[in-house]
Order: structure tokens, then sequence, then C-alpha cells
């Protein structure tokens, strides 16, 4: 403890005692000395509480000798009358200071437990990483690697479509593996609070179609249908941030999947009832208008698979989780990226089994359209 923060802890002390003290004098001819004795004995525990122990055991002396002059016969002197009061002060100052040690060393072994505990989890955290990256960045690693010997070595051996399915694994492998990098940089940066949104006029078409031609090499064993209004507006929101977690939520869907298993893509917009915006002439300045309606851009992403265990659905958004019912590889991050980026733009992100068979998630972002002639459900 520094020297300020100790002498502002003695100061505290001292009035809190004196304080407590001038309240009771003018009443202690009705409650008697003794009640005093005990108001004064809560005060300093409560100090023992949040203080320092020399700051509470000066508050105990000095509660000891306040109590002493002003409230025990004879007044305003240290001499006490009788041996019972020299017997009770005496009590009351062992009390008074053995209450502040027994807090003071409380606070000590809850502080000792707590980073016992933090030590243990950034343990576990640590392990956890360190059991992700070894084993499942592996695989696409070892994808590119297969790969690239098979071409190296054998090239001239090799026909032309075993060449194109050779270069088609490593460009996935590498994708996989750029994808996992970026889930743990992106970890990172939703842990630092480093996420800073930057709405710009957006198209939800382009947005879901671009998202879909990106994780193409790994939906091709699964049919992809997509439900989007034809008179759909632009709609205001951080492109890149929403495409990365719509590609996770798609990727999530295809690899935890059977082959054969559709996915549904759904956009829609969502009135609300309170003001919205309207542009003011500019691409990214936006005027209130009030007692108008408000919007929300809601995307539904739902299969057909096996669906998530139902015990498990409140932690599928966790960090390093992975469902006990998947095969499938992955840092686990995927997830836990979506619900970081959708809650650093003001959304929600839920899931829900489907009645009979399947999973849906349902992303919901608070937008503005860029004009209110459409449809809406």
């Amino acid at each position: 403890m520094t020297k300020e923060k100790s002498g502002r802890q003695l100061l505290l002390s001292t009035m809190t005692v004196v304080a407590v003290a001038a309240t009771c004098y003018p009443f202690s001819g009705l409650i008697g000395y003794r009640s005093v004795a005990l108001i004064l004995l809560l005060a300093v525990s409560v100090l023992a509480m949040r203080l320092g122990l020399p700051a509470v055991l000066s508050a105990a002396l000095l509660s000891a000798l306040i109590w002493d002059f002003f409230f025990i016969p004879p007044y305003f002197t240290f001499t006490i009358g009788s041996g019972e009061d020299v017997l009770l002060i005496v009590m009351y100052f062992i009390v008074a200071s053995l209450n502040g040690v027994i807090n003071y060393r409380m606070r000590q072994l809850e502080q000792v437990r707590r980073e016992k505990t933090d030590r243990e989890k950034s343990l576990n955290l640590y392990n956890t990483l360190f059991s992700s990256l070894s084993h499942d960045l592996r695989t696409p690693i070892a994808a590119l690697l297969g790969a690239a010997d098979i071409l190296l070595e054998n090239n001239e051996q090799l026909s032309e479509t075993q060449r194109d399915e050779l270069l088609q694994e490593i460009s996935k492998g590498a994708l996989r593996l750029n994808e996992q990098v970026d889930n743990l940089l992106n970890m990172s940066r939703i842990e630092a609070g480093g996420i800073q949104p930057k709405p710009a006029w957006c198209d939800v078409e382009e947005l879901i179609y671009g998202t879909i031609k990106k994780i193409g090499a790994d939906a091709e064993n699964h049919r992809i249908t997509v439900s989007i209004p034809k008179n759909i507006p632009l709609v205001q929101l951080d492109f890149g941030l929403t495409a990365q977690l719509l590609q996770n939520l798609l990727s999530n869907a295809v690899r935890h999947t059977p082959a054969g298993t559709e996915v549904r893509i759904s956009a829609a917009i969502d009135v609300e009832e309170a003001g919205h915006f309207e542009a003011n002439g500019s691409d990214t300045t936006m005027d209130l208008v009030k007692d108008a309606p408000q919007y929300r851009l809601r995307i539904e992403v739902s299969d057909n698979g096996e669906g998530f265990p139902e015990e498990e659905i409140e932690r599928v958004f966790d960090k390093f989780y992975r469902p006990g019912n998947t095969r499938a590889d992955g840092t686990g991050l995927g997830l836990f990226v979506v619900r970081g980026f959708t809650e650093a733009q003001g959304g929600e992100i839920t899931l829900q089994n489907l009645p009979g068979k399947g999973a849906r998630f349902v992303l919901e972002l608070p937008t503005v359209v860029l004009n209110q002639t459409f449809a809406h459900d």
C-alpha cells in the first residue's frame, strides 16, 4: 500500500470514528455509555471490512480513547472511576483490534483465493488454446503439406485431373487455416475490447451471396437455399464484421451437419416502434426522424441436420466450446466470434433447435434503411 493511500485510509477512519461519536454524544444520557461502546464497535467493524490494518487499529485505539474521555464517568478525563469500567474499556480495545485483524486476514485470504482462481483460469485457457492449436491447426497444415509433397515429387506422373484435385485440396486447407487464424486474432480483439464498428451502406444480397461464395468448397456436399425479399433496401452496418460472423455461421452449419443437408438462409427487415434515420445528403451522415419506425436486419441460418444437444445450447457461444455430438475439426472459436461481432454492433444472436430436426441461428442487427418503400413481414 502506498503512503498516500495509507494516509487517506487513516483520515477516513479518524473522521468516521469522530462522526459516530459526535452523533452519539447528545443521546448518551438516554442510551448509556455501554450502548455507545457497541455503536463505536460496529463502526470499527465496518471500517475493518474496507480498510487496511493500520487504519483499523488506529480507529480501534481512537474510539477507545474517545469513549473513555467523553462517555465514561468521570467525563472529560482519562481517569476511570470503577474497576468494571477499566475491564470494559480494555476488553473493548482488544475486541475492536481483534475484529480488525481478523477482517484484514480474511480479505487477504480472499485475495489469495481470487489470484489462485485467476491463475488456474489462465492455465486452463493456455492449455485449451495449446491443445486447440496443436490438434486443430495440424489438420489443415497436414493437408497442405501432403498435397504439396505429392505435387513436388510426382508432378510428371499425375494427370491433369489429379493435379487439379491436389490444388483444390491446397486451396481448401489454406482457407481453413486462414479462417482458424482469423478466429484466434478476432478472439483477442473481442477480449481486448478493440472492436469498433464502422457502419456504411450495404447491399444485403451482396453480403449473403458473397459469403456463400467464400465457403464454396466446404459447402459442395450441401444444398444452400437463399430467401431474400426482392425489394429489400440498402442497410447501414459494418460490412466486414457482419460478413465474418455470417461466414462463421455458414461454416458451422456445413461442417457440423451430414452431407446432403440443406442449409437455408433468409433475410428480412423488421420494423420497431421508435424513431428511424434518414440520409441528409451524405452517404454516411444520418438525421433522426422522430415518431417513425426503427429497423432491424434479421438474418436466419437454419439446417435440417441433427441439431444441438438441448443441455448445451446455452454454451455454444462460449470460447473454445464444441458440441459433444460433433467430430468436425476447428478451434471452437467460430461462434464465440459471432457473438462478439454481433454484440459489438448492438445486435443479438440466438440459437434454437427446430421441431423435428435441425437448428436455427437468428441474427438481429439494429440498422438504418435507405428508404421505406419496401414490404416487410
